[in-house]
């Protein structure tokens, strides 16, 4: 007999889901994406990052720009790593091991790489190709692919670099591609990522160690609080809900901030944080299997994805002048009001009012309504609010 709840449903396995060894195969291209986050003004986890990419010498930004735009700031080198670092390489743990083994790497499969980055950062945001391309085959090319050679200046365009179709050739020589990137791996080394691999090395792999089984019927954002103590927030954790494989692995540096990135398995990166203490077991009651972890310290802390925590940077920086500042406030107190009426009452030149509004459009905090007064946007405010009130929980 038929009721409610149909006779058959279709199901899919359960996920696999486990804890990782910290490795520099994922932190070294992290902090290169980061890196090139706040090197293009980007919201920071850590006020460490934002300082390390202001003392990149200027020839290495200006030498990396093309290797940047074609790694996809380096989530591309991050899967590759992944993928091809070998299980039992000492590079995992050490710099000049993982260093030798990138300069040694071959100008085929270094071509192989850049053509892989260049389709990858083409087809973003696109639908997804079945198959779909992953960081596990690379292959090996004796020269550039036509798709390399037609697609490398409208990759970098798309990053902004300067004589974009003039460096599209830095993409397609392997030796100058390589030096570029170990370059600035080595300015990241040697300016923070040393100290803060070493400081940390012990704790992450602590954090590792005593992490419990997943209990019975754990799904991904729930396995991603276990083990992080953060929440994560709606876009990871539907994507971790979704994971057939989710692999959770300490790094440093991203504060309480998570990294979710996904080639054929998805990894979710945290960096451990020894207050308050990460585990409690509870009495098992409705809803919770038996030995399920839990925070209790006040609540859940919530994990602020690292492109969230970037999408500030707009606003942050459209609110760090006097003058956009006074207009928004003024805006929120006494609503839309127009240019002159702006000028008037801040007793600013109405060619500097008109100048800083542009500025705010930009940053999508005001718009001009048809009667030509200026209002604020408060969802606009309000989100960045709410997204540094949650990441300070």
């Amino acid at each position: 007999m038929s009721g409610p709840v149909p006779d058959l449903a279709d199901a899919r396995p359960a996920p696999l889901l486990r804890v990782a060894e910290p490795t520099l195969a994922a932190t070294m291209p992290t902090a290169m994406l980061l890196v090139d986050y706040a090197l293009a003004w980007k919201a920071m986890p850590t006020p460490e990052l934002q300082a390390l990419a202001e003392q990149v010498p200027a020839d290495i930004v200006e030498e990396s720009w093309p290797v940047r735009a074609a790694l996809a700031h380096g989530a591309v080198l991050r899967a590759v790593l992944l993928h091809h670092l070998p299980a039992e390489h000492a590079g995992h743990t050490d710099w000049p091991s993982l260093r030798r083994w990138i300069a040694e790497w071959p100008d085929e499969f270094v071509l192989g790489l850049i053509d892989w980055g260049v389709d990858s950062v083409m087809h973003y945001g696109k639908p997804p190709r079945d198959p779909a391309p992953t960081a596990a085959r690379i292959t090996f090319l004796s020269a550039p692919s036509p798709a390399m050679r037609r697609d490398a200046a409208e990759v970098l365009r798309a990053w902004n670099v300067p004589n974009a179709a003039e460096r599209a050739n830095e993409l397609l020589d392997a030796t100058t591609f390589r030096s570029a990137l170990l370059n600035l791996l080595d300015v990241i080394w040697d300016g923070w990522l040393d100290r803060v691999w070493r400081e940390s090395l012990d704790a992450m792999r602590t954090a590792v160690a005593s992490t419990p089984s997943p209990p019975p019927g754990c799904g991904g954002a729930q396995w991603i609080s276990m083990v992080t103590g953060l929440r994560p927030d709606e876009q990871y954790a539907a994507a971790a809900e979704a994971a057939t494989e989710l692999v959770v692995m300490p790094s440093p540096g991203l504060g309480r901030s998570l990294s979710l990135f996904a080639d054929q398995t998805t990894w979710v990166l945290f960096t451990p944080h020894r207050e308050p203490p990460w585990w409690s077991t509870t009495t098992p009651s409705s809803g919770r299997s038996a030995g399920t972890t839990v925070r209790t310290n006040g609540g859940e802390r919530t994990g602020i994805s690292v492109g969230r925590l970037a999408a500030l940077a707009p606003t942050m920086h459209a609110l760090g002048d006097r003058t956009r500042l006074a207009i928004t406030l003024h805006l929120l107190d006494n609503g839309p009001l127009t240019m002159q009426q702006l000028a008037d009452t801040l007793e600013v030149h109405q060619s500097t009012i008109s100048r800083q509004v542009t500025a705010l459009r930009r940053a999508g905090m005001v718009t001009v309504q048809d009667d030509r007064r200026i209002a604020v946007d408060r969802d606009a405010i309000r989100q960045t609010c709410q997204t540094l009130l949650t990441a300070l929980d």
